[in-house]
């Protein structure tokens, strides 16, 4: 499968556990712009998006082909369909997002070392929660939800194969339990090592659920010593009425 080299985005022991080193995140609410694409973030240039996905696919039927059979949702860089997510077991606020968050994509390189928020293309997620809801006639309400982040560095001599087989199982066992929004993970730096994944949750309560079976004990027991540093970042996505504007920042029980 590649260089999937963060199976630990599903295991209980960093999901749940004390991380030895948790990154704060400062809340910063953005108000969406006309042109999402050239914003800036708590007063910083908006880094170029390197790998872009169309924004244009939220104005299609079937999300670019990520949406099947009208419900089933390709949420992960899993696209078989028992690792689709079903947008019939999720609310309204939820599925929206889900589906806005297809569109969800680093905007630099250097995304395994850049605060989170500057990272990715929020802006354009949640303006694609706006149009979204605006086509089904929908006022979105203030919604919140939970973000974890896994900045890991990898050994250069891990069993990568492995990794990967272990994530694909964890990650079925995640989306088995319900509320997983997104599962997104890049590639280990090709010098450094470094990388990045995150998951976009409901709520803490259902990744705490999603980390707790089988596949996952057998997956904390296979990564004994493959990272080199792990730190965890556990944060909260806040989208306001009407997707207007939304901010990240540190989660608090």
């Amino acid at each position: 499968m590649g260089a999937l080299d963060l199976l630990s985005s599903f295991t209980p022991q960093w999901l749940f556990g004390k991380p030895a080193e948790t990154a704060s995140a400062q809340p910063a609410v953005v108000p969406l712009p006309e042109s999402a694409a050239t914003t800036s973030v708590a007063g910083k240039p908006a880094p170029v998006i390197i790998d872009p996905v169309d924004p244009g696919i939220i104005d299609t039927p079937d999300l670019g082909g990520r949406l099947r059979q009208g419900k089933l949702l390709v949420a992960s860089p899993y696209p078989d369909e028992d690792h689709l997510l079903d947008l019939d077991t999720l609310s309204r606020p939820n599925q929206l997002l889900a589906k806005a968050l297809t569109i969800m994509v680093n905007r630099t390189a250097e995304y395994a070392v850049e605060e989170y928020q500057l990272a990715f293309n929020w802006d354009q997620v949640v303006d694609g929660v706006r149009k979204l809801s605006e086509r089904e006639g929908y006022q979105y309400p203030r919604t919140e939800f939970y973000i974890i982040v896994f900045r890991s560095q990898l050994a250069f001599d891990a069993d990568r194969k492995q990794l990967g087989e272990l994530d694909k199982d964890a990650h079925l066992e995640a989306v088995e339990s319900g509320q997983l929004l997104k599962y997104w993970f890049g590639r280990p730096h090709a010098r450094t090592g470094r990388n990045l994944a995150t998951c976009v949750w409901r709520h803490r309560d259902d990744a705490k659920k999603g980390g707790s079976g089988p596949g996952h004990i057998r997956a904390m027991e296979a990564v004994q010593g493959t990272y080199l540093e792990l730190r965890v970042e556990r944060l909260k996505l806040v989208i306001e009425s009407h997707s207007t504007s939304w901010s990240i920042e540190k989660w608090t029980d």
